[in-house]
């Protein structure tokens, strides 16, 4: 008769896989409470007032029965597709230019250097500020008349009048836009530079003995080894730019005339200067769709790496 060997483990016990799933949902059906409490739950309740048409009267709440009014409403509204398309580009020009610096930064402090403990503590400066205080030190930088950098673009002859850099609709995207890469690039460099030091150095050796040159070397072993964190910090910082609220509001509010409203300044409105609760949850739910959308496009990768 064969016998169907047993794995047991350092103690003797039998080790089967239900057991281990077992003890895996002890240890994480806490975590999930958790999760439920305070992710789950208003997910769902936000879901439930975009179908409510909710009007104030005072301090109270008064639901009426189901409707798609506030679907129909956002979709049909310029406001909202000028504010969705305002929040691609503006995540995707952020993000994009802020992973650059990063990964510039990343390099330049992995390799040993002079000015390595320069390029640093400029990283770990920046990297503790708070986004409201950033959109406040930014705010001054492009005050239209007593701000710096129209001071040094004066001294410097490039232009004889102040520019009002965040009142003006031409210019007042674009330094938002400034201001969230300076905030966003400290998060990719240290995260770029945690994956390049897990790099073994003899793979550079072997490689230069063989003749790869700078670039071949990052396209054949630097990149390919720090992918994975590459798209985590890609997809991390990609979605805390598309929600992203307090920097856009402090510095212009939106404006002028719209021109730097994103997604959640539009949802803010509807739902705090309009009173349109059922609209702004409806805002919300599109908005988490989108975000769903983002996160499938790196799914492929993630499973490449991780699975």
């Amino acid at each position: 008769m064969r016998c169907i060997p047993i794995h047991k483990d350092s103690n003797g016990r039998l080790a089967t896989d239900r057991e281990k799933r077992r003890v895996a949902f002890a240890f994480s059906f806490p975590a999930f409470l958790f999760a439920a409490a305070i992710i789950i739950y208003p997910m769902l309740d936000v879901i439930y007032l975009s179908f409510k048409n909710i009007k104030f009267f005072g301090a109270v709440n008064i639901p009426d029965g189901f409707t798609l009014a506030n679907y129909t409403r956002v979709l049909t509204s310029k406001n909202f597709y000028n504010a969705l398309l305002r929040s691609l580009i503006y995540t995707t020009l952020a993000v994009g230019v802020s992973f650059g610096i990063g990964l510039g930064l990343a390099l330049l402090i992995n390799k040993k250097g002079p000015l390595q403990k320069l390029f640093r503590i400029l990283v770990l400066l920046a990297w503790p500020i708070p986004g409201v205080v950033v959109s406040l030190l930014f705010s001054w930088i492009f005050d239209g008349n007593f701000g710096i950098l129209n001071s040094m673009l004066r001294s410097l002859g490039i232009i004889r009048q102040n520019i009002p850099w965040l009142i003006q609709t031409s210019s007042a995207f674009p330094s938002v836009i400034v201001a969230t890469i300076w905030k966003c690039y400290p998060f990719f460099t240290l995260m770029l530079l945690a994956g390049l030091q897990g790099v073994p150095a003899e793979l550079y050796e072997s490689a230069q003995i063989d003749g790869a040159n700078a670039l071949q070397r990052f396209h054949n072993i630097t990149f390919p080894a720090i992918r994975s964190v590459v798209a985590i910090a890609l997809l991390q910082n990609g979605l805390w730019v598309f929600r992203n609220y307090d920097l856009i509001s402090t510095m212009t509010g939106g404006g002028p005339n719209r021109a730097t409203e994103t997604l959640p300044l539009l949802l803010y409105n509807e739902a705090f200067k309009f009173s349109r609760l059922g609209s702004a949850a409806a805002i919300g739910v599109l908005g988490l769709i989108v975000c769903s959308l983002i996160v499938i496009l790196f799914l492929p990768t993630l499973k490449k790496q991780f699975y």
